[in-house]
């Protein structure tokens, strides 16, 4: 493996930013902390998106790898 660079950092810090608010997103539906199913359609559709966002962040580090490592 390649040396640690600013980017790949970068990306880690971010991946984790979004695995703390899903789990944030996630207990506050676990635990019942909803008005009405409307704001678990908004939630779960919420968390999908995040988890997405962590799918297109490993997919670009792959692109990248192949690419230029």
């Amino acid at each position: 493996m390649g040396a640690l660079t600013p980017l790949h950092v970068f990306v880690k810090e971010f991946e984790t930013l979004l695995n703390v608010e899903i789990d944030r997103l996630t207990d506050n539906m676990s635990h019942g902390h909803l008005e009405n199913h409307a704001e678990y359609k908004y939630l779960a559709g919420k968390i999908a998106g995040l988890r997405a966002a962590i799918e297109y962040l490993a997919e670009a580090d792959k692109i990248y790898k192949e690419r230029y490592l």
